[in-house]
């Protein structure tokens, strides 16, 4: 973060023995921070799969996150939307996390959740 509030945030993902890093301005405020950590989660996750043809062609974008209070932790729920071909999708992904300050690692795990249910299935159909 800078003195005028605004930051960067970067997530760094690894798949195959290859890196996949996209970095996504946000300001200081814990919204924002959410916001961007999904963005560069996703963007990062889709940069890591192969796109071979267009009926595999999948299309996602971050529909929210959002961080709550539950019991004595935190649960950070994100939501995607996009297409796969012709197919529309709507995904939901959470994790846990103890601490305020792990809110940013629950949101990547939440992105993540989400969009393996449709990354993890087969490529062709």
């Amino acid at each position: 973060m800078t003195p005028d509030g605004s930051g960067r945030v970067s997530v760094r993902l690894e798949w195959g023995g290859e890196i996949f890093e996209r970095t996504v301005p946000c300001l200081e405020t814990q919204q924002s921070l959410l916001n961007a950590v999904a963005q560069a989660t996703l963007r990062a996750t889709l940069a890591s799969r192969p796109q071979n043809g267009d009926i595999n062609r999948l299309g996602l974008e971050v529909a929210g996150v959002k961080a709550f209070r539950a019991f004595d932790g935190w649960v950070v729920v994100a939501r995607l939307h996009g297409m796969r071909g012709t197919e529309r999708l709507r995904l939901l992904g959470a994790a846990p996390c103890e601490s305020e300050e792990d809110l940013p690692g629950a949101a990547v795990k939440a992105v993540l959740n989400a969009s393996n249910r449709v990354l993890e299935q087969p490529i062709s159909r």
